[in-house]
């Protein structure tokens, strides 16, 4: 086993080498916009109910290498828990959108993308692409502009504002909702974590990176961890869960609590990050119980 870091912006891990479709090319270079630009809502519809995609990870994100096969790499990704694998969630990546680690000039700043995209440049200010809400980076030095930063490409360049804490004006629970917020209309994403398109847990594991909060990437680990909430303690920021068999079977959603009876999500299939009221009946009776990750 050896580590590994992603060198695009937004590597699909899937549950097996053989799981991804034609229209799925972009997304197996690492083209993760295009990919989602050219699916339709019913292309995003069956890449779920087909179960195809496991997670996704991060530019410079590592992951731990388990096998390979052919072109493929079997992998686990130990910032993302997961209860099938203590090491970290596993899936299959191709192999070309990841490079071995080079040492990174010694620090300990770390800084995250906190904007929903931001451009990454080299030496010369030319563009060398373009990261997600999320991404990590080791400090290198900041400017009046800029942060330098160590990556899998080398010594690269974000915009200074592309890491200020959003919404510092806002308590900590707060600062989640507005963005979320940012986020309404994106189409959901089977396995999503970046800007370009979410899952349901996947939204709210972003949410709470940006801010430092380490949460498991499922729903239900996020569920069977973090602090309970009573239903009358809820506060804006919390994560509520909906499980089948009217609360009792499996946990299959997770929203954030926004206040007046309402939550944030994206949503399902085919749909999108929206506000819904926690009266509809699709989740009304589902409901399971609530969860706090964010400290003040």
């Amino acid at each position: 086993m050896k580590l590994k870091r992603v060198v695009v912006p937004v590597a699909t891990v899937w549950t097996s080498p053989t799981a991804p479709r034609e229209i799925d090319a972009p997304a197996l270079k690492g083209d993760v916009q295009q990919w989602v630009a050219d699916m339709s809502d019913a292309d995003s519809i069956t890449l779920g109910d087909g179960n195809r995609i496991a997670t996704q990870v991060l530019f410079n994100d590592e992951v731990m290498v388990i096998s390979e096969a052919g072109d493929w790499s079997e992998i686990v990704v130990p910032s993302q828990a997961d209860d099938s694998d203590v090491r970290g969630y596993p899936g299959w990546v191709k192999t070309a959108l990841l490079t071995e680690i080079a040492p990174d000039a010694v620090t300990t700043t770390q800084v995250t993308v906190a904007s929903p995209l931001t451009t990454l440049f080299d030496d010369h200010h030319d563009p060398l692409l373009t990261v997600s809400m999320g991404t990590r980076f080791s400090q290198l030095d900041i400017t009046a502009d800029a942060v330098k930063v160590a990556t899998p490409l080398g010594p690269g360049y974000i915009d200074k504002e592309s890491i200020v804490m959003p919404f510092a004006d806002l308590a900590m629970n707060e600062r989640l909702v507005a963005m979320g917020r940012q986020f309404l209309g994106l189409r959901y994403l089977w396995g999503g974590i970046s800007a370009y398109g979410f899952d349901c847990s996947g939204f709210v594991y972003t949410l709470h990176r940006v801010l430092g909060f380490e949460l498991p990437r499922d729903a239900d680990d996020q569920y069977y961890n973090g602090q309970p909430v009573a239903a009358e303690n809820l506060q804006p920021g919390d994560l509520l869960f909906f499980a089948y068999e009217h609360g009792h079977g499996r946990i299959h959603h997770v929203g954030m609590y926004i206040g007046h009876g309402q939550m944030l999500q994206s949503r399902t299939l085919g749909k999108q990050v929206d506000i819904a009221a926690l009266t509809e009946l699709r989740y009304a009776p589902e409901y399971v119980g609530a969860r706090r990750y964010w400290r003040a």
